[in-house]
């Protein structure tokens, strides 16, 4: 079974799925803020975080399966699905897998095609420097591009604490997977209600990415984020939250 946390076990379940190199604990504000509406679980897939040890898998679709597997493993039939960056990829995968299973569906940061040519550095890039440097280092770089503030942000310490023991193989095996992966030509499938966020400042996802899974997925909603960049969920938790709250409470 992944490694993962449940907050507050009452109501319907939202599922939080982090990113490249993240885990379970950058959901802590989320988590506080949602809990006492709603099953909130957030999973550290295989090869980050508590799941370092689980081999990954070679495909988005892969990915998306084990999120499944969890579910059925918890007794969770239809939920609603939260993924940033990397997470908001999987997620999308997810509910062109198994549509039945996702009640709605939130993509923060995320974008619909996975080479994110506008990210800070190319994956092959951060292939390199992991293979260079070794995980650790590459991550203390690509946190810090998560705030406006850089490390100077207040959460900015408990993020970089959350995104730690990613396995150096899981790592470079996801960016593969990432490579090529597209859900432009599917986008228009998505039945589930979306909320599409990003900030204005992101740095991995720029906003205009956000704006064509908006324009893509029929009766979408877009939010941005004013003042954030890739990491808004901890950079402006309250109003993160409040806008989340606000969609999954008319469409749950």
């Amino acid at each position: 079974m992944l490694n993962h946390t449940r907050f507050g076990k009452t109501g319907r379940t939202l599922v939080l799925v982090h990113g490249f190199l993240g885990g379970t604990g950058y959901w802590t504000p989320v988590a506080a803020g949602l809990k006492d509406h709603f099953d909130v679980i957030s999973v550290d897939l295989p090869g980050f975080a508590g799941s370092a040890s689980v081999p990954a898998p070679d495909s988005l679709s892969g990915y998306a399966a084990t999120l499944f597997a969890l579910m059925d493993e918890l007794g969770v039939g239809r939920f609603s699905l939260l993924g940033f960056s990397m997470g908001g990829m999987i997620a999308q995968q997810a509910v062109f897998d198994r549509p039945e299973r996702i009640e709605s569906l939130i993509l923060y940061g995320s974008a619909g095609v996975g080479d994110l040519p506008n990210r800070f550095e190319s994956w092959e890039a951060s292939i390199a420097r992991i293979r260079r440097e070794g995980v650790e280092p590459t991550a203390d770089r690509t946190v810090a591009t998560w705030f406006v503030d850089g490390t100077r942000h207040p959460y900015h310490a408990s993020c970089r604490e959350a995104c730690r023991g990613a396995h150096a193989d899981s790592c470079v095996t996801v960016m593969r997977a990432m490579q090529g992966w597209s859900s432009l030509d599917r986008l228009g499938s998505i039945a589930s209600p979306t909320l599409v966020i990003v900030g204005d400042k992101d740095r991995s996802t720029r906003p205009s990415e956000s704006v064509v899974l908006w324009e893509g997925i029929p009766g979408s909603r877009l939010c941005v984020l004013p003042d954030c960049a890739h990491g808004a969920h901890m950079e402006k938790p309250d109003l993160f939250n409040a806008i989340v709250l606000d969609f999954l409470l008319r469409n749950t």
